[in-house]
């Protein structure tokens, strides 16, 4: 996979940029605490090395609460509370204020049922499922999360099909391990997640062939067992939570969650599970690696953001990002971040 020299890049330190979030999502009509809650995400998924979910989002949801399709101001509500089972609808709201809600009632629902699960229907994208994940394994709690795309946003092919029949549809769990980082994975069921692909090419990467086919469209990993597993987020993402599925009609561009969560400490001591787990991890991490490559890690362990040391440092956009950073700044009459190096 080769990158154009050429293509400019942009930073600014990431406080400032968090500052600007903040302040873009108030003039969208969010709380402040929610305000808060979407830059601490953004910038998160930026220090994490995972750019497709940061600041290049930014203008895509300002866009899609101008143009009424999103409604930052919405709070979710529970449509249906059957103790362990609930569906929520998030109203139109961000993603990461539904799941953000949604977590949160799926760890209490565990912790007084043992086992429980919280679909969420009518909201927006969450971007990265990872940091659910990890909140609730800091409590304790192991999940499984799916999420569809309300039957919108059809840009995978089935193996050996040429025509989009499904979206990128993640797939996410977390393992509570003795303390944070805790095992997390969070992976798109398609070859690399939508925002992944839109970054690369606005880098100007070349991409790679096992990543989409002859017309640009993204192929499901693994051949038939990315496009079972895309069938089953569908499934229990989709309809289970009452949203939209993929056909042939046309649909909101929503995101349809399952939220299952298992309070570990219902089934054994939550010491000796965490104990447990550390003993494979450290196994599974025991082998040489190969020359030239750096440490051995498990999932988790790469992507959460750090802590206190990490903020002020620089982040990195490229240019295509920051001349839209630009767009939106003018629209919400908001001052840009500085940039520390100009393309």
């Amino acid at each position: 996979m080769s990158q154009d020299p050429g293509v400019a890049r942009l930073s600014s330190r990431s406080e400032e940029l968090h500052g600007f979030v903040h302040r873009a999502m108030i003039a969208v009509g969010a709380n402040e605490t929610d305000a808060a809650y979407m830059a601490d995400q953004l910038i998160d998924a930026e220090l994490a090395n995972h750019p497709s979910h940061g600041m290049r989002r930014l203008p895509e949801y300002v866009d899609r609460a101008l143009n009424g399709f999103a409604t930052p101001g919405a709070q979710t509500v529970i449509e249906h509370d059957a103790g362990s089972l609930v569906r929520m609808n998030g109203n139109g709201t961000y993603g990461h204020f539904a799941l953000r809600d949604a977590t949160a009632l799926a760890v209490e629902r565990a912790k007084a049922n043992g086992i429980a699960a919280v679909t969420v229907r009518n909201s927006e994208y969450a971007g990265r499922l990872a940091p659910f994940c990890e909140e609730a394994a800091s409590a304790g709690v192991a999940t499984l999360l799916f999420g569809n795309n309300n039957g919108a946003g059809q840009v995978v092919v089935p193996p050996g099909g040429t025509q989009a029949r499904l979206s990128t549809n993640p797939i996410a769990a977390g393992v509570p391990r003795h303390s944070a980082p805790h095992l997390v994975i969070d992976f798109a069921t398609s070859t690399v997640a939508g925002g992944r692909l839109a970054e690369e090419r606005d880098r100007g990467t070349v991409l790679p062939e096992e990543w989409v086919n002859q017309s640009g469209l993204l192929k499901p990993f693994g051949g038939f067992k990315g496009f079972g597993l895309g069938l089953l987020v569908e499934a229990l993402g989709g309809a289970l939570s009452g949203s939209e599925t993929v056909s042939a009609r046309k649909t909101a561009d929503h995101q349809g969650t399952l939220i299952i969560a298992i309070d570990v400490a219902q089934l054994r001591e939550l010491d000796d599970f965490t104990a447990q787990v550390e003993e494979f991890i450290t196994h599974v991490k025991s082998g040489d690696p190969e020359v030239g490559s750096g440490p051995l890690r498990v999932p988790g362990e790469a992507s959460v953001a750090g802590d206190a040391d990490q903020q002020g440092r620089s982040v990195e956009v490229n240019a295509k990002t920051w001349v839209e950073l630009g767009r939106i700044a003018a629209a919400l009459e908001l001052a840009m971040p500085e940039a520390l190096r100009e393309p």
